[in-house]
């Protein structure tokens, strides 16, 4: 209360050899405070919370971290699997979701409480793909490739709690790192596996 401060021009740093989180200040260009405790952060990735106020960081350990920016400090944590890689949060802001390598698939969590809402295993013929290129898009929708399995689904959220799953097969080998156009309209992943990239009309 005695340091008032807005969110517009907070920023964090991951300090990925130490497991921790600097809060930073773009306008002053100045380290504010530090969150430890945050997991194997060695392919670690942030999204934020729509009022700017919360970061929620994806650990490679399968740590889902809340923090809270302006208190510098961690609102919860959950240890949601063995292995991610990343997630999004929903475009109303509610949901944040995680892809998975261990075990394979997608799970969404509630954005203020971390409580799990939905598990989505990345099943094909009975074996689970690891999960990768999780993108947020309009209308509550999450588009996400199976790396294994060379397909890309989309996990729609705009009607009711559980989602209704959109499934594109064969879209290429190995589909990997993936990106929503500015429009909100086509993702785009490159494909690993072979040269070239898959492209999803949403």
């Amino acid at each position: 209360a005695e340091d008032l401060r807005g969110t517009g021009d907070l920023g964090v740093v991951i300090e990925r050899a130490a497991g921790q989180l600097k809060v930073i200040s773009t306008s002053e260009r100045a380290a504010l405070a530090t969150v430890p405790g945050l997991g194997d952060l060695s392919h670690a990735s942030v999204v934020f919370s729509r009022d700017g106020r919360f970061a929620f960081v994806f650990g490679r350990d399968g740590g889902l971290t809340k923090v809270d920016l302006l208190t510098a400090s961690i609102v919860n944590r959950v240890l949601q699997s063995g292995n991610s890689i990343g997630g999004a949060i929903s475009q109303d802001g509610t949901l944040i979701a995680v892809s998975n390598y261990e075990p394979g698939g997608v799970r969404v969590f509630d954005s203020e409480t971390l409580k799990l809402v939905a598990d989505i295993p990345a099943d094909h013929g009975g074996v689970l793909s690891k999960v990768v290129g999780l993108v947020d898009a309009p209308g509550n929708r999450f588009v996400f490739s199976l790396f294994d399995a060379g397909q890309i689904w989309i996990a729609d959220f705009a009607a009711a709690e559980r989602p209704q799953l959109h499934k594109f097969p064969a879209v290429g080998k190995q589909p990997y790192d993936a990106l929503l156009t500015p429009d909100g309209r086509y993702y785009i992943a490159g494909l690993f596996g072979e040269d070239g990239f898959a492209l999803v009309d949403l």
